[in-house]
């Protein structure tokens, strides 16, 4: 009889702190932070009911930036065609398109108001 050790020895690397900074710095910290931009919807709720119309549409444009970034973050490194995947998808389109419009919407108004404080008439009553 022949008894042989065969012992296999597989070598785990310890995780070193540039590994779990590296993790945490792409992982977890934009998720998280991605996450907290969601607590902008109950702020707009506010916003809206004080009466500041435009805040709680930016706040709303902050929200959509959030949803965006975390459909972008579940879609990252799958495949374009897999069925599974289809939400995020979709998701990721409307957050895109309605944020983008949103925050031109608003660009746009904020840009005609601070034109027409600048260039008043001078003789003008108002």
């Amino acid at each position: 009889m022949d008894a042989t050790n065969d012992t296999t020895t597989d070598v785990v690397e310890e995780p070193t702190l540039v590994a779990l900074l590296r993790s945490v710095a792409y992982t977890r910290l934009p998720t998280q932070f991605y996450q907290l931009l969601q607590l902008a919807i109950p702020f707009a709720i506010q916003f809206w009911s004080y009466g500041l119309h435009r805040t709680a549409g930016w706040m709303i444009v902050v929200s959509l930036f959030g949803l965006w970034a975390l459909c972008v973050q579940r879609l990252d490194g799958t495949d374009e065609h897999d069925v599974r995947f289809a939400w995020p998808r979709i998701g990721r389109s409307l957050t895109k398109g309605l944020g983008g419009a949103l925050a031109g919407i608003l660009a746009i108004e904020a840009v005609i108001r601070f034109m027409t404080f600048v260039f008043r008439c001078p003789g003008c009553a108002g």
